[in-house]
């Protein structure tokens, strides 16, 4: 039961008191503004974990209480002057947005409606040092994120991940990979190609165009109807279109000849005016109506007009991605947005996972690659090895195996097939099957034999299966293959061969594909599912979230984790106090029984603790 002891709350509070000042001595850098609008100032609170398993005041009562949130004043530092106005106090502007999303605001009109209410913010207040005098804005946190951008929230994220990492609730032994698709607030338009230039087309012949169509029609009276608009389109000049996509047309305008029932107005003077129609018109009675139009600039000689194309959405960094349908998982459903990728620490003893890595992307095929940056962004920030990296099959590619392997970790990556044929008889015809086991001369698959990690090679035996084998099935193998005559069976294995990882390192691995401990490990990688859902479905942070941009996106997603691994950390703490407390109350065996470390298989643990 002292397995557990240490993560209880009465220890967690201890250990952070020495947590919390050598992040102070590291991140001490003064604050250049002395007149500030709020100063947040630790305090040492009393916390209380009900019964229930409730925490008396919340989670942001037991978060601020315990982890001293200064470091965040001296990383925004660089950020202020002293001859700016005075600006709100960092810290407390982070925890005031930390602690909307930890206590699920549905936006954040309701949390500040909340905050600056008497009695529903007094806590919140006093925990963020402000007072009612000085409530922020929403633009306030909007600029303030923009302020300190992705890169500064990865690196409170990262400190935060050290503390955990202190407290031995993280590891770093086995790593599970995964990214999970999240829209933007932007409406797609059809068009996935779009680019920069999509925002300012030139177009030299619409002018031309438009009064053809009002010379043809005036002069056809008899044949055409008036009332029916006309469409005045140009060729998508994007660069970016594949060779066999069918090059689209774009609207430039849409307008309509109308008869004209009282003065023209002021639009429709200028209109006619501008394709040199006005005359004509006049002569006739009708007017020329603009139902539709992209135009964005008209050059000062008329000369050329620029255009904008109205497929193009307002986010133009979001890109479409295509994940299961969650209401029917045989239909797959197409996301307009960004992709985040989430590196989760598993802790197989604590039944804990904790995220310690993430990066955001705009979604485009291309996340099996996040895999090294991730894997550099943990490295450059904690001294830590991995023994473990899970993923599936979006990550499997060489420059994944090269890089993981090269830091000392064994990769369990699900295997692509791609295009090779799976079939019975080309993997006879190849010399092995869809695990890379090798196939014995007579036919039998081989089985593995242990790996060599100094020539970096696997051993298959034959094992003599063929031994084993009824006489139907010998009559069979005998008809191919001459068993008598077979040289093996002399030896202890049978027929013994050797693979090695160079020949083909996406295929073969240090723990081989197909045996039982690759696909124990292998079952570890929903935890990386298990932490997309949770940020998604439990915390409703990026289930529909108010981003425009990939700006935005990048800094959400880097919130978002904060909130994931403050989330799940302390509730850990909370459910082993609670168990404690009843324990001590009951001495139940049951009880004791959860406050005991999980077993972590033999196999696992020999790898995990290996240096």
């Amino acid at each position: 039961m002292a397995s557990l002891r240490r993560f209880d709350i009465g220890s967690i509070s201890r250990k952070l008191n020495g947590i919390n000042a050598r992040i102070s001595v590291a991140n001490s850098i003064p604050f250049p503004c002395l007149n500030l609008l709020s100063s947040y100032q630790f305090k040492k609170r009393f916390v209380k974990v009900l019964p229930n398993g409730d925490v008396q005041g919340g989670f942001s009562r037991m978060i601020i209480s315990l982890i001293d949130f200064s470091f965040v004043r001296s990383l925004t530092a660089h950020l202020y002057t002293m001859k700016s106005p005075p600006p709100y106090d960092p810290v407390s502007l982070f925890l005031l947005e930390l602690f909307r999303y930890i206590d699920q605001y549905p936006n954040m009109d309701r949390f500040l409606k909340d905050l600056r209410d008497k009695d529903k913010g007094r806590a919140y207040r006093t925990y963020a040092g402000i007072d009612m005098n000085h409530i922020p804005t929403k633009g306030t946190f909007s600029h303030f994120k923009l302020r300190l951008g992705e890169g500064l929230y990865n690196e409170i994220f990262h400190i935060l991940v050290d503390i955990f990492h202190q407290l031995e609730m993280i590891t770093f032994d086995i790593i599970a990979h995964d990214g999970t698709l999240f829209p933007t607030r932007a409406r797609y338009k059809g068009c996935t190609c779009f680019s920069g230039q999509c925002e300012r087309i030139e177009a030299n012949d619409v002018i031309d165009r438009v009064k053809k169509q009002v010379f043809y029609r005036l002069n056809n009276l008899a044949k055409v109807d008036l009332e029916k608009p006309f469409k005045i389109k140009i060729d998508c000049p994007c660069d970016t279109l594949p060779e066999k996509v069918k090059r689209p047309r774009i609207e430039a305008l849409v307008m309509k000849i109308s008869v004209m029932d009282d003065a023209m107005s002021q639009n429709q003077i200028h209109t006619a005016m501008l394709f040199g129609v006005k005359e004509q018109l006049d002569k006739q009675g009708l007017c020329l109506n603009t139902i539709r139009t992209n135009i964005a600039e008209l050059a000062p000689d008329l000369d050329r007009i620029i255009l904008r194309c109205p497929k193009i959405p307002t986010d133009t960094d979001a890109r479409i991605g295509v994940r299961n349908d969650p209401k029917n998982s045989a239909r797959k459903q197409k996301i307009f947005g960004y992709n985040m990728v989430l590196s989760t620490s598993v802790g197989l003893d604590l039944k804990l996972e904790l995220p310690v890595g993430v990066v955001n992307m705009a979604e485009n095929g291309k996340e099996g690659e996040k895999i090294i940056t991730l894997g550099q962004q943990t490295r450059s920030h904690h001294d830590c090895r991995p023994k473990i990296d899970i993923a599936d099959a979006k990550y499997d590619n060489t420059e994944n195996y090269t890089f993981l392997r090269d830091n000392g970790s064994i990769p369990i990556i699900d295997y692509n097939a791609r295009r090779e044929n799976l079939t019975a008889k080309a993997l006879r015809e190849r010399g092995y099957d869809r695990n890379g086991w090798p196939y014995a001369p007579c036919g039998m698959p081989t089985r593995t034999n242990g790996f060599d990690a100094a020539r970096q090679r696997l051993t298959f035996c034959c094992m003599k299966q063929c031994l084993k084998l009824k006489a139907p099935g010998i009559r069979i193998l005998d008809k191919a293959y001459d068993i008598k005559a077979c040289n093996h069976l002399k030896k202890t294995c049978g027929y013994t061969t050797h693979s090695f990882i160079h020949q083909h390192p996406r295929l073969l691995n240090e723990i081989p594909r197909g045996t039982r401990l690759y696909n124990e490990i292998k079952r570890c990688r929903s935890a990386s599912e298990r932490s997309n859902s949770t940020v998604k479905e439990t915390l409703n942070i990026l289930e529909k979230p108010i981003v425009y941009n990939k700006v935005r996106a990048d800094i959400l997603v880097q919130i978002a984790t904060i909130v994931l691994l403050l989330y799940r950390a302390f509730a850990f703490i909370v459910k082993i106090s609670m168990l404690f407390m009843k324990y001590r109350e009951t001495q139940d065996p049951d009880i004791a029984k959860k406050l005991q470390a999980f077993e972590v298989p033999k196999a696992i643990r020999n790898i995990i603790q290996r240096e």
